[in-house]
């Protein structure tokens, strides 16, 4: 008789005795074997549990996927997801936006909408095979998707909108064109042709006509906006940024024959008014919110004058800024003025835009921007828009706090911007592409 064997159950936490015929039988046992105890203290009972599952393999490559494709609005990205080993895998797809997956975004490519303008996309690739576990592996982010953009004339310049927000007239410099946008379709519906090269634009007071300022023939032109046609133009002998009166009666023209004058242009006569003398190379004009001021970077002057369009030979200021102006902007509350700062010669880039107080002449804040340039005021005075040139973007500023919101990717060589009177969009002009993005404010 052999002697007994002494196994234990942990999980009830005694010992139990078992007798054995010989060592045979232990050796002879399966190795799934289980005890268990009964009433009889002697008696055996033997039972083979479920077969265990072999431990599931591991994929000998599952490479991270990357993103090909400009992330842009309308703009469809494409998944390369690198081949996975031993093949065959099966690969399933999820696009996210800023960390949210997108509903119905499970295919190979995804193409962003205008809604997702300003957030950076991912994709995740899943492979699964039997008996392999299943493995995810995630892209690197896209950077910002950019807005969808609208093709117009060669290199435009300047854009405008109606006060009603239905269209958006460009100059189109490179090509002697002024290009008419839908706002609501995105589209062009009429191309207008004009003499020179437009550069600037204006609305009239009564929203039936825009003024075009032109290079090269030095005139400008009025177009109908009903019918999107010249309805006649005159001389100026200058060209440059243009602004309407409020009274509608005049144009103000910065440039001049002799450089240090705002060219005046009387509306019902088309004819040429007495000039406002600036004391120094005149820059950007920039209306006020109700157009009864003019807004003047002098960049040679290092500051920004503010001139009554009523009484235009007395200018009502002069700000002073530590670089010289390459733009300004003011508050629809008439208060402040953001003057975008260029490069001085001694002191190099600013690379930022300085916040003046108008009642005390006193810069408040500067916000770091690279190579800022043209920059407009959101309608209810929130937010301020600022192009960047070295980074071909458009930076949102919060004007409460004074902190950048946002920096949205647009096209090549960004030259000037507006926003909707509703304030529900930004238009750029995109100089260097031909084009003009739309985008939505955030």
């Amino acid at each position: 008789m052999c002697a007994p064997v002494r196994l234990y159950r942990r999980r009830l936490g005694f010992a139990v005795s078992v007798l054995t015929l010989g060592a045979a039988v232990l050796a002879s046992a399966p190795a799934a074997f289980a005890v268990s105890a009964t009433s009889a203290p002697n008696s055996v009972h033997a039972s083979r549990s479920s077969a265990s599952q072999p431990a599931a393999s591991q994929f000998t490559a599952s490479p991270v996927p990357t993103i090909t494709g400009t992330p842009q609005a309308g703009r469809r990205l494409t998944v390369s997801p690198g081949t996975w080993k031993p093949a065959p895998v099966a690969l399933s797809y999820r696009w996210k936006v800023s960390g949210v997956a997108v509903p119905g975004a499970t295919a190979s490519t995804f193409t962003p909408s205008n809604t997702q303008v300003g957030k950076r996309v991912t994709v995740t690739v899943t492979g699964t095979k039997t008996g392999y576990q299943t493995v995810s592996k995630t892209s690197a982010p896209t950077r910002p998707v950019a807005p969808a953009t609208i093709a117009v004339g060669a290199n435009p310049r300047e854009l405008v909108v109606t006060a009603d927000g239905r269209w958006a007239y460009v100059a189109n410099f490179g090509s002697g064109t002024v290009s008419v946008v839908s706002i609501a379709t995105g589209k062009v519906v009429a191309t207008i042709p004009v003499g020179g090269s437009p550069i600037a634009l204006a609305v009239s007071t009564n929203q039936k006509q825009v003024f075009v300022s032109s290079c090269g023939d030095e005139k400008i032109y009025a177009l109908n906006i009903a019918s999107n046609t010249v309805a006649y133009s005159f001389p100026t002998g200058a060209c440059g940024d243009l602004v309407a009166t409020s009274d509608g009666k005049s144009l103000f023209i910065s440039g001049s024959p002799s450089l240090f004058d705002i060219t005046v242009a009387t509306i019902a006569t088309r004819s040429l008014a007495e000039p406002i003398f600036t004391g120094a190379p005149v820059g950007e004009l920039t209306p006020s919110a109700d157009q009864t001021k003019v807004y003047l970077s002098n960049r040679d002057d290092y500051g920004v004058i503010i001139i009554d369009t009523a009484a235009p030979q007395a200018p009502l200021g002069k700000f002073t800024t530590s670089h010289p102006p390459i733009a300004s902007a003011p508050s629809p509350d008439g208060k402040t003025v953001y003057a975008s700062l260029g490069r001085d010669l001694f002191t190099g880039p600013s690379n930022a835009v300085e916040v003046i107080d108008i009642a005390t002449n006193r810069v408040r804040a500067s916000i770091a921007i690279n190579a800022p340039s043209s920059l407009v005021v959101s309608p209810d005075g929130s937010k301020l828009f600022v192009l960047s040139t070295e980074n071909n973007t458009i930076v949102t500023v919060s004007t409460t706090t004074n902190r950048v919101l946002s920096r949205i990717p647009v096209g090549l060589d960004p030259s000037s911007l507006v926003v909707t009177p509703d304030g529900s969009k930004v238009g750029i002009t995109n100089s260097g592409e031909n084009t003009v993005s739309v985008l939505p404010v955030f």
